[in-house]
């Protein structure tokens, strides 16, 4: 006569398969939880580009996009102008954002009109950078506003790298440098 429930050795062998499943799916969450870190912070980062260009078109005047921290930390505001005060006095905080939120991700900018996505821009490089926009959307300073901004894993540096791109017209854009851009419109070039 059978007894109902489980034997030792099926619960073992049932104990070892998981062990086996989690030992090889590790990897691989790892690597997903480091990309996805870097995503997370260049999907703000871009969100606090947008609010800006949307800020200084919405007010008819001048906005700006500043990363605040000087180590690479994604850090940044959003400011515009305050129409009581004469002239261009980018102070009225919009929105901002603690680049904590996305434990290991750094950042480094360019400023430079041509680029080279091949090279991954150093974690606080050109740090801190900002960018102005004006009433119709397009950057103010071309030439000394940043144009790149590099999203790197500064724990893990097989994590995806992600690279924001803004026009001298406004148009911001996302990217992954790994991909060819004739074959997916993810990439950079």
């Amino acid at each position: 006569m059978r007894e109902e429930g489980a034997s030792l050795i099926e619960l073992m062998i049932g104990l070892a398969l998981l062990g086996l499943v989690l030992l090889v799916g590790m990897p691989s969450l790892k690597s997903w939880l480091t990309s996805t870190q870097v995503r997370s912070a260049a999907e703000s980062i871009l969100a606090g580009l947008q609010t800006a260009r949307a800020e200084a078109i919405r007010r008819n005047t001048q906005a700006i996009f500043k990363l605040t921290s000087t180590t690479g930390v994604p850090d940044w505001s959003v400011l515009a102008d305050d129409p009581t005060i004469a002239g261009i006095n980018l102070n009225v905080p919009v929105q901002s954002w603690s680049g904590g939120q996305a434990k290991n991700a750094i950042v480094g900018t360019s400023s430079s009109a041509t680029q080279n996505y091949s090279n991954a821009i150093a974690g606080g490089t050109g740090m801190p950078a900002s960018v102005t926009f004006d009433s119709m959307g397009n950057v103010v300073n071309v030439g000394t506003d940043l144009t790149r901004i590099d999203v790197t894993n500064k724990a893990d540096s097989s994590a995806t790298r992600l690279v924001l791109v803004v026009s001298a017209f406004g148009q911001i854009r996302m990217c992954n440098p790994a991909v060819s851009l004739a074959s997916n419109p993810e990439g950079c070039q």
